[in-house]
Order: structure tokens, then C-alpha cells, then sequence
């Protein structure tokens, strides 16, 4: 099993292939730019799914192009976030990116769900916040956590877009903080990660978490 990690477009997305060799199988997570990129990247494996850790449109902007290419492969992400798939966020920036109109998903995916893939088996966690249906992928033998927007090397996600929420991405963060600390963090954009380095590191994520005055497991009893 390969993880490769392609950066996408003018605002340096994190476009995550993973490749099973012995089967010549591929899996794409947030395909946001240059579908020619990553199509070119995957030649000669057989795609197997196309994952959306959230629906904003620099996460999911390749999804069309894929869908057109591969029209077989089925598309995976949290139905709270359908309402964004063609949602430009900012004028022209669908333009920017070169993106194209996103199907819904084939297949939807919830807090439990997993995904299995050669041998990684990945767990969704709902971790709202950044969108209603943002969404990270956890293997734990691997201790591999694929993030998008939720985190990333030292700072968290913008809750300022639509659907965002500071209270929402404070408990989505105690979440992740459950796992353990050698968890590897591959984030929607920038450098990877791990949980222990952010629990020692990240500022925004320790202020967040104070200031919003929430706590996961008091939300748990509810």
C-alpha cells in the first residue's frame, strides 16, 4: 500500500491517492484541482472510489471530471453537506480553480461508517465545524487519520463559511484528541502532522477548545 500526498491547485490542496500495488487499485480523497494531474498520476490502476472529507469546492471540484472518466466509481461523503457541492463560496472561485459541478454522492457516509481498501480499513468521524458534514478517515492499525479541513500542522479549520460553527469544530477537535498521539495527521492542506505534535503545538486548537467552554463528554450525555 502507497500514500501519496498531490498538491492541486492555487491554493495548494491536498489531493490524497492511495494505491494497492498488488491489485493495481486506487482510492482518491478531495479531488479539488487538476483533475488532468491526478488522472495522469493514477494511470494504470483501477479507481475504486472517489472520497470527500467536506463538500467545499476546493475539495471536491474534480469529482465531475473524475465521474466522467470513471463513471463506474462510486463517490463517497456526508449527506450534511450536499447543499454545498455547487457552492462557489467566493465570486469566481469556481473559475479559479477550474472546477467543475459536482454530482451527489453514490454512496453516503456517517459517524461509523467504514471504508475498506486493500488493507486499510477506514472509519469515518464526524467532525462538524469547519462544514455540517465534514468528515475525517481513521485506520486505526495504521494510525492513519486523513483530516481535510478539521485540522491542520498547527492551526483548525475557518468556521466563517457556511454552515461553520466554533462550538461544533471545539467538540469535533476533544474527538480527535481521543485517539492516540502517535496518529499520523495528512490535513486538507499544508504539511502532514501528528496528534501528539498538535497537542503540544497548536495554539488555535487549545484556545478554541478554552474559550467556547465545551466539553465532548458533557455533550455525549445528552
Amino acid at each position: 500500500m502507497i500514500v501519496k500526498i498531490i498538491t492541486t491547485g492555487p491554493i495548494f490542496e491536498n489531493c490524497i491517492l492511495i494505491f494497492n500495488e498488488e491489485n493495481k487499485e486506487v482510492l482518491v480523497i478531495d479531488p479539488g484541482a487538476e483533475g488532468g494531474k491526478i488522472e495522469e498520476e493514477i494511470e494504470g490502476y483501477d479507481l475504486k472510489g472517489i472520497l470527500a472529507t467536506h463538500g467545499h469546492i476546493d475539495h471536491i471540484g474534480q469529482v465531475g471530471f473524475l465521474k466522467r472518466k470513471f463513471p463506474d466509481t462510486p463517490f463517497y461523503m456526508n449527506e450534511k453537506d450536499i447543499y454545498l457541492l455547487n457552492n462557489e463560496l467566493f465570486p469566481n472561485f469556481k473559475k479559479l480553480l477550474k472546477a467543475e459541478n459536482c454530482p451527489e454522492p453514490d454512496i453516503t457516509i456517517k459517524e461509523g461508517s467504514t471504508i475498506k481498501f486493500g488493507r486499510f480499513n477506514f472509519y469515518v468521524i464526524e467532525t462538524p465545524g469547519h462544514s455540517p458534514g465534514s468528515v475525517c478517515f481513521y485506520d486505526n492499525d495504521y494510525q492513519l487519520l486523513i483530516t481535510g479541513d478539521t485540522i491542520f500542522k498547527g492551526s483548525i479549520g475557518r468556521t466563517d463559511l457556511p454552515g461553520g460553527s466554533e462550538k461544533d469544530l471545539a467538540l469535533s477537535l476533544q474527538k480527535l484528541l481521543l485517539l492516540p498521539d502517535e496518529t499520523q495527521i495528512i490535513p486538507g492542506h499544508g504539511e502532514v502532522s501528528s496528534l501528539k505534535y498538535e497537542k503540544l503545538y497548536n495554539r488555535d486548537m487549545l484556545e478554541l477548545i478554552q474559550n467556547t467552554k465545551v466539553d465532548i463528554f458533557k455533550d455525549l450525555l445528552k
